[in-house]
């Protein structure tokens, strides 16, 4: 419940019409005065069913002329009311967002949270709570992150509004488990299901291309479709800046996208779960956001089992797959990663340990020598007697 900034959760399509109650340009004082589809905000609040109410209202209603102390009473008061109207709900009241460096409105924000967190903090309803969620959407310099600014500075981008959500989900449980339960509880959207899928007979590769997109990947795709074939790219989330249309050439080609983390800096993601969980979430929205695709399956950076995850991989392992995502490691290669690959050196190491009849390849579209050897590559693989699918009909290969 709030001002426009609520109806912003609508306009992204990440809640129902039946759970928000958005008042568009009323300051919180005259939030209950106000009808919504010609229904009055208290004789909606009175039907209210739900545990949980959160009050978020942006930040022209701290920008104004009552000063931080007079602002938290005034919100806390309107939380008081909906208590009264909603006695079995809690009442969660949210802090403003951060604005942009160009509004320079952010450091007054923080003080009015500030006073709105101590308001709320001196009222002695242990069902309403203050959240903050200033932090989540801040830069390190305590501005609006610029991945969720909207453009004008202060409004929030999908992303931004989908931060909000994750945030409340995140600190709702904070208290109440342990950090090596708390992870399970977190990324509430992060979940996926494989369509069934029909493994073929024969000899199949499955060509699969890590780290893209890249200015090579057009070329890689010009390869593919000048044979007829279609693979699997596994997409690192860092690379994408810029080659959003890539991305969704890829897509649109009829290839399989799957992810391979965000930053792809091992001592980071292999940290804990929670760390794995927070990056992968990190890519999973960039990828969905730009192509409308939900990704299911992920390569992990180093493989599932390697040096740097050698006390987090089984509890990482597991939680993805609670969460019904699928892992490719690979069983065939090209070696074309490490730094004294040449042509010879990948076609020789593809033919020498190319062997089983259903073969996950790993390449790499972020290397100038990818496009290099990659048809050869392809006319070996025909010539052995493969055909060419996504990873859409492939078991998993793991280590």
């Amino acid at each position: 419940m709030g001002d426009e900034i609520c109806g912003e959760l609508l306009t992204h399509g990440l809640m129902e019409e039946d759970r928000v109650i958005s008042v568009a340009g009323a300051p919180v004082s005259r939030f209950f005065e106000a009808e919504c589809d010609g229904v009055s905000v208290r004789d909606m609040l009175r039907k209210n069913d739900k545990p949980y109410i959160y009050l978020w209202a942006g930040a022209h209603n701290v920008m104004g002329s009552r000063g931080p102390e007079e602002y938290g009473e005034e919100v806390v008061e309107a939380a008081a009311e909906i208590r009264e109207l909603c006695p079995d709900s809690m009442v969660l009241v949210l802090g403003s967002t951060p604005e942009a460096q160009s509004v320079t409105g952010s450091d007054e924000i923080e003080s009015y949270n500030e006073a709105l967190h101590a308001a709320v903090k001196g009222c002695p309803d242990r069902y309403m709570i203050y959240m903050d969620i200033f932090t989540p959407l801040a830069d390190g310099d305590g501005y609006l992150d610029p991945s969720f600014d909207r453009g004008d500075g202060i409004n929030l981008t999908r992303a931004g509004c989908r931060k909000v959500l994750s945030a409340i989900e995140e600190n709702r449980f904070y208290n109440a488990l342990s950090g090596d339960e708390k992870y399970r509880y977190m990324f509430k959207d992060i979940y996926a299901q494989r369509a069934p899928y029909t493994v073929t007979e024969g000899k199949v590769a499955y060509l699969t291309f890590d780290d893209g997109p890249s200015k090579y990947t057009p070329e890689i795709l010009e390869i593919l479709r000048e044979n007829d074939i279609k693979a699997t790219f596994f997409i690192t989330g860092w690379c994408i800046d810029g080659k959003e249309d890539t991305l969704r050439q890829v897509i649109e080609e009829g290839h399989t996208v799957g992810l391979h983390s965000y930053s792809h800096d091992y001592d980071e993601i292999y940290a804990s779960p929670e760390a794995f969980l927070e990056d992968f979430t990190k890519v999973y929205n960039r990828v969905y956001d730009i192509t409308g695709e939900k990704p299911w399956a992920f390569r992990f950076p180093g493989g599932s089992y390697n040096n740097f995850n050698k006390n987090t991989a089984d509890a990482i392992i597991a939680e993805m797959k609670r969460r019904g995502f699928a892992y490719y490691d690979w069983n065939a290669a090209t070696s074309d990663a490490t730094n004294s690959a040449t042509y010879d050196s990948c076609m020789d190491y593809l033919r020498d340990y190319t062997c089983y009849d259903h073969s996950v390849v790993l390449m790499h579209d972020s290397l100038s020598l990818t496009p290099q050897y990659l048809q050869d590559a392809i006319d070996w693989l025909r010539g052995e007697g493969y055909s060419f699918e996504t990873i859409d009909t492939a078991d998993e290969v793991q280590f």
